[in-house]
């Protein structure tokens, strides 16, 4: 790939989200055209990297570097004057009062936490209890600033994670650059982060220990079911696959206690009321609500694809990270809102495949087959 396409693969990137930023409310189609270019797109992507792509050249290298700093530059000024005077989403203020309710020995799930108009009698809290327990140590004291601090946390880990992963400032900084990211978690209050970055942290664990990359995935489901659960496959270690799955199930014992507590009121909030919303003008679905069940089904016939794939065949982290970006983005178009924090869940993922496309390192290749990949190494060093 050459100079020129790898810069305006970054641009299109940029403009891509832009636009999905900019259809909101009233714009689900043209949104739901846009995702769907995401989907075909990350198969180019991952093609890419089978084709050992030439590296970045040095200035190009140097440029990104210099805009990572000046876009991080730009999000911590902007944090600075949102937090003067916050003003956050019913995501965020939910989850305070989860958190407060939590504290004073109340069930959040079986109190009238989220009487909005789509809560259709369903008024406990709508998450589960990882993401209270992350908001909680600086929500509970500072309230919405809390919340805003602890998405500067996640977002800096978050940033961290995709360097480890894609070996350079490429990956982060094409996070990093998008506007949609600091409005959702610096003026919304977002708090889909609290999911996400755990995902990341499974992926760098998942070669070194099948456990603890498990205990990550199970630890992003008990925040919010998705896009754990999308990840499920994507993160299955090539062996200790037992571990991994054991791993998953530590990482959901939170959950274990208000199952215990209320497992009506739980299921109820937030599994039921998810499986029965009404799909809202910022989704596709709105316009055609009869064909709900065959989205549905196309979207559970793609998973099973892939989880037979990733289960059968060695992948690269491109490969998986993009499988589990596409996955996401399937599960958005067959959902009943597109809606704009819900694009935290597939960005960071996209950013790495397509990081790995543009400037390879070498070292990602074949997780599953290291050997394999080890003589291919030697072989060019070789020629």
């Amino acid at each position: 790939m050459q100079d020129s396409a790898k810069i305006g693969a970054v641009a299109a990137f940029w403009i891509g989200v832009g636009l999905i930023q900019t259809f909101n409310w009233g714009g689900g189609l043209p949104k739901a055209a846009v995702m769907l270019c995401f989907v075909l797109a990350i198969l180019l992507v991952i093609a890419q990297t089978r084709r050992a792509p030439a590296p970045l050249p040095p200035w190009l290298a140097r440029t990104i570097v210099v805009a990572f700093w000046f876009f991080l530059a730009l999000d911590l000024s902007y944090l600075s004057l949102r937090i003067v005077s916050p003003h956050l989403i019913d995501i965020a203020t939910t989850t305070l009062a989860a958190g407060h309710a939590l504290l004073h020995g109340g069930n959040p799930y079986a109190m009238a936490i989220d009487g909005g108009p789509e809560s259709a009698g369903f008024t406990g809290y709508k998450y589960l209890p990882m993401m209270i327990a992350t908001y909680l140590p600086l929500g509970a004291p500072l309230g919405q600033r809390g919340v805003l601090l602890t998405n500067l946390v996640l977002f800096l880990t978050c940033l961290w994670l995709m360097k480890q992963l894609g070996r350079s400032l490429l990956a982060p900084f094409l996070f990093l650059m998008l506007p949609l990211v600091a409005e959702q978690i610096f003026a919304k209050g977002a708090t889909d982060l609290a999911a996400v970055m755990p995902l990341l942290a499974a992926f760098v664990l998942r070669g070194k220990s099948a456990f603890a990359a498990g205990i990550c995935v199970g630890l992003s489901i008990a925040a919010k079911p998705v896009p754990g659960i999308l990840f499920l496959p994507c993160v299955l270690p090539a062996a200790q696959r037992g571990r991994y799955a054991l791993g998953v199930v530590v990482g959901l014992l939170p959950i274990l206690p208000f199952l215990a507590w209320s497992p009506h009121d739980l299921i109820a909030n937030t599994v039921i009321f998810n499986l029965t919303r009404a799909a809202d003008n910022t989704a596709w679905l709105f316009a055609a609500p009869q064909l709900v069940t065959t989205a549905h089904l196309a979207v559970a016939a793609l998973y099973a694809g892939a989880c037979i794939y990733l289960w059968r065949k060695p992948a690269t982290l491109a490969t998986r990270s993009g499988v589990g970006a596409m996955l996401t983005l399937a599960t958005i178009l067959a959902g009943p809102g597109a809606h704009h924090n819900y694009q935290l869940w597939w960005l960071p993922f996209y950013a790495v495949s397509l990081a790995l496309a543009l400037a390879p390192t070498g070292d990602e290749a074949c997780q599953d087959s290291p050997s394999r990949y080890t003589s291919a190494r030697v072989d060019a060093r070789g020629s």
